[in-house]
């Protein structure tokens, strides 16, 4: 019979997930509508305190906003799928300046298959081997016990199941067949960035709403299973898991709590690469006009006024994209007609002119004026 002292009692201790980070990171991945493909990654999640929270995040606009030209105003972007994509492939990045179309559904651009289409598909295949190495590691390495196998087994388990629930069941607000009017007219919107750069993107009326208006919504189950049921599922499940972690990782050994951290490692490198797979195959439905470095705003101001030149003219003064002067106003003018003009020259010698006739007209006022 063993005695006493080999008892070791079991501790709860909460420091043992502080590797499970990056929870704004997590929540951006969600919002991104991971593919089915990465539903089957065997990695856990990141930050499983996560799903235990609410679904209000998705009704949440992102922190970018759109101008569309045509329609002259101004709206938050709601597809998060696309704000992923801006960020992570850096297209508003200082001084860049890119276009896209969005090409017809019976266009073959926009049913071909991307590079990014296969990276996911090989980045899925490396989470299974490296869980299979670490489970085969579990069970080879000695003093390793059934915590690190039964831990990771159940934390990947229930993570993969919790992509798929979402999978299912987050999807993009629907948009009635009456909401757009003439949805086949073309239609724009552009955003601007920090420092000297734009993002355009082009499309038809119906298009241009898809891929900027359209939030997601935790759709009803086509089962008749109510919303709160599943919220209640993911929640209670997320919990459970979480406090079987919290109490069996801190009675592992050394090695055990190594396994544990190394799969938690690879889960914060699976958000990241997640984030930046899904923003390439956003972009690889779409077809890419421009890709341009503008050294100056006035560039910048230019490419977006010769573009949208048959917008009318209502559009610049409700964006408020220039300054109100003569100046800028001449130059608006001019810059469309003379397209082959280099904008910052163009402007500068409009500056000069103005700045010329106001010195020759406060001379001839002082010469007129009586002594």
């Amino acid at each position: 019979m063993a005695s006493s002292s080999d008892w070791r009692p079991w501790t709860f201790d909460v420091s043992s997930l502080m590797i499970l980070i990056s929870e704004d990171e997590e929540r951006n991945y969600r919002l991104s509508r991971r593919s089915l493909v990465q539903c089957l990654a065997t990695i856990p999640v990141v930050g499983l305190q996560n799903y235990i929270r609410s679904y209000n995040f998705l009704f949440e606009p992102e922190n970018l906003a759109y101008f569309s030209p045509y329609g002259v105003k101004n709206a938050p972007l709601r597809n998060a799928r696309l704000a992923n994509a801006i960020k992570h492939e850096g297209l508003l990045q200082d001084h860049r300046y890119t276009v896209f179309r969005i090409p017809p559904k019976s266009d073959s651009a926009y049913r071909k298959s991307s590079k990014s289409d296969i990276s996911l598909l090989l980045w899925v295949t490396a989470t299974w081997i490296f869980f299979a190495g670490l489970l085969v590691a579990s069970s080879l390495i000695p003093r390793m016990t059934w915590v690190s196998t039964t831990t990771c087994a159940v934390f990947t388990s229930w993570s993969m199941l919790l992509r798929f629930i979402e999978y299912a069941h987050v999807q993009p607000a629907p948009v009635g067949k009456d909401t757009v009017t003439d949805s086949a007219l073309p239609d724009a919107i552009f955003i601007l960035g920090r420092n000297n750069s734009a993002f355009v993107l082009e499309g038809s009326r119906k298009d241009i709403k898809d891929w900027t208006s359209r939030g997601l919504i935790y759709r009803q189950d086509p089962l008749g299973i109510p919303s709160w049921a599943w919220h209640g599922f993911t929640r209670l499940g997320s919990l459970l898991v979480l406090l079987f972690v919290f109490s069996v990782i801190p009675n592992g050994s050394t090695g055990d709590q190594v396994v544990f951290i190394l799969l938690n490692t690879m889960a914060q490198l699976n958000v990241l690469v997640g984030q930046r797979l899904n923003g390439q195959c956003s972009l690889s439905k779409l077809v890419k006009l421009e890709d341009e470095r503008e050294p100056t705003r006035t560039h910048v101001y230019a490419k977006l006024l010769r573009r949208f030149d048959d917008a009318g003219k209502d559009w610049v003064d409700a964006a408020g994209l220039l300054p109100k002067t003569h100046v800028w106003d001449t130059w608006r003018t001019r810059v469309v007609s003379e397209k082959s003009a280099d904008p910052k020259v163009l402007y500068n010698e409009i500056a000069r002119g103005t700045l010329g006739h106001s010195k020759k007209e406060s001379g001839l006022s002082v010469t007129a004026s009586p002594v």
